[in-house]
C-alpha cells in the first residue's frame, strides 16, 4: 500500500506541535509501517526537515518541484477575502491541480498531518489530522483575517476529507458538533504519540541548569506564548504563593514569542517576579534535559486537543500539573496528573504550594507514568494509523 504524506504545509520556520508530531509519526511509521511504502511530499523550502528519512527503506521524499508554490498559496489566500468558500475552493483546486495529480498518482491513500487539506478535489481517499477547532471556542484569540481563514479552510476540509483523525474523544465530539456533514464513522480517535526512548534518556555531559543558570528546583512550562496557553493564570498563582507563603518558586518558560508574549513579560516585570525565566526556543536535547531536571511540568492550556508536553514529561519521569479540560481528563484515565480548574488562581496556588514540598507524591506519580507511557509511543500510534489506512483503502 502506498501512503502519501502531504507535508507541503509543514512550516519550516515554526518549530511547534504540528512539526514535532509529523516527524515523530514518520519515525513511528519507520518502526511499525507494516510494509507500507511512504511517499513524503515536500516543497523546496521545507524538505530539509525530512532529510533523515531520505534513503530509508520504504520511504521516498518527493519534492513537488513547484517554484511558484508560495506565490500560489498567497494568491489563494487573497481569495479568502471574498468570504466565499466556493471561490476559495475553485481558486485553490485550480492553482494546485498539478500538485493534486502528482500526489494522487503516487498514493493509494493520502494523509495530511497539518490541520487543513491542500487540495479539496483529490481522487484518492484522504485522511486528515485537524488537531482542534480552537477558533470556534475562543474567537477572541484570533484576528479577523485569521478567523475568516480558519472558518473557510476548516469547513472545506471537514467536507472533503474522507476521514478525520481526532487526538481525543473530546475532539471527535467537537468535530461532530460543529461539522454536521461528518458521521461518527468518519472520525477515528488516535491519541498523540511521543518518542519514549528519546525523552526517557538523559544524554549530554553538561547540565542544563548550569548552561542556563537555573536553580536546583524549578517548575517548567514548555509552551509557545499564545493566549490559550494561559500563562497569566500560572504567574498569578505563583505570585499568590509568594505573597501568602513567602515562597518564591522558580518558573522556567520556553517557546516562541507570539500574541501573549508582551502581556506575559509585562506581568513578570510589574510584579517583580525575578524568579521567572523565559529561555525562548532551545535546542531539542536541552528540552529533554529541562524535562528531567524540572520538579514539575505545567500544562495550563485553556483549549487543547491533547498535550505532547504532558506525554514528554511522563516519559522523562517528571510529574505533571495540568488544567482540568476534557483532553487532559482523558489522559488522566491512563496517566497520573495533578489537575486544576484552568482559571482558578487560588486552586492552582494551593496545588503548587502543596506539591512543591510533597516529594513522595511527586515521585509516585512519576513512577506510575513511566510504567504507562509506552501506551502512547509513536510506534503504537503509527500502528493505529496503518490500520486506519488499510481500512480506508479496502473500503
Amino acid at each position: 500500500m502506498r501512503v502519501g504524506i502531504n507535508c507541503l504545509d509543514v512550516n519550516p520556520s515554526f518549530v511547534g506541535g504540528v512539526t514535532t508530531y509529523t516527524v515523530g509519526l514518520l519515525e513511528g511509521f519507520a518502526s511499525a509501517g507494516n510494509g507500507c511504502q511512504f511517499r513524503i511530499f515536500v516543497t523546496g523550502e521545507n524538505q530539509h526537515l525530512f532529510e533523515q528519512f531520505r534513503g530509508r527503506d520504504h520511504f521516498e521524499i518527493i519534492d513537488i518541484g513547484d517554484r511558484l508554490f508560495s506565490l500560489r498559496t498567497k494568491v489563494c489566500r487573497g481569495a479568502l477575502l471574498s468570504c466565499s468558500s466556493k471561490l476559495f475552493k475553485f481558486s485553490n483546486d485550480l492553482a494546485f491541480e498539478k500538485t493534486r495529480k502528482l500526489m494522487d498518482d503516487e498514493s493509494d491513500v493520502l494523509y495530511t498531518p497539518s490541520p487543513v487539506l491542500r487540495c479539496f478535489n483529490s481522487r484518492k481517499p484522504t485522511v486528515l489530522t485537524m488537531h482542534d477547532i480552537q477558533h470556534v471556542h475562543h474567537p477572541e484569540f484570533f484576528s479577523w483575517p485569521r478567523r475568516l481563514s480558519r472558518n473557510i479552510t476548516y469547513g472545506l476540509s471537514a467536507r472533503h476529507a474522507s476521514y478525520l483523525q481526532a487526538n481525543s474523544q473530546y475532539t471527535k465530539k467537537d468535530f461532530l458538533a460543529h461539522f454536521p456533514e461528518l458521521s461518527p464513522e468518519q472520525i477515528e480517535v488516535i491519541p498523540v504519540g511521543v518518542n519514549v526512548e528519546r525523552f526517557a534518556t538523559l544524554n549530554g555531559s553538561r547540565d542544563v541548569r548550569e548552561r542556563y543558570h537555573l536553580p536546583e528546583r524549578f517548575l517548567f512550562y514548555p509552551a509557545q506564548l499564545w493566549p490559550h496557553k494561559n500563562h497569566i493564570t500560572v504567574l498569578r498563582a505563583l505570585k499568590q504563593v509568594e505573597n501568602k507563603n513567602g515562597l518564591k518558586i522558580p518558573l522556567v518558560l520556553t517557546g516562541g514569542e507570539y500574541a501573549a508574549a508582551s502581556k506575559v513579560f509585562r506581568f513578570v516585570s510589574d510584579q517583580s517576579m525575578e524568579y521567572v525565566r523565559h529561555l525562548g526556543k532551545v535546542p531539542s536535547q536541552d528540552m529533554v534535559g529541562l524535562y528531567h531536571k524540572a520538579a514539575f511540568v505545567i500544562a495550563a492550556g485553556l483549549h487543547e486537543s491533547s498535550s505532547a508536553p504532558t506525554l514528554e514529561a511522563a516519559a522523562a519521569g517528571t510529574p505533571v500539573i495540568a488544567s482540568r479540560i476534557p483532553p487532559f481528563e482523558e489522559l488522566g484515565q491512563v496517566l497520573q496528573l495533578s489537575l486544576f480548574d484552568p482559571l482558578d488562581v487560588d486552586g492552582l496556588a494551593r496545588l503548587i504550594f502543596d506539591l512543591w514540598s510533597d516529594k513522595r507524591t511527586a515521585s509516585a506519580q512519576a513512577a506510575a507514568n513511566r510504567r504507562q507511557i509506552s501506551c502512547y509511543s509513536f510506534e503504537n500510534t503509527a500502528r493505529k494509523y496503518v490500520r486506519l489506512f488499510e481500512r480506508v483503502v479496502n473500503a
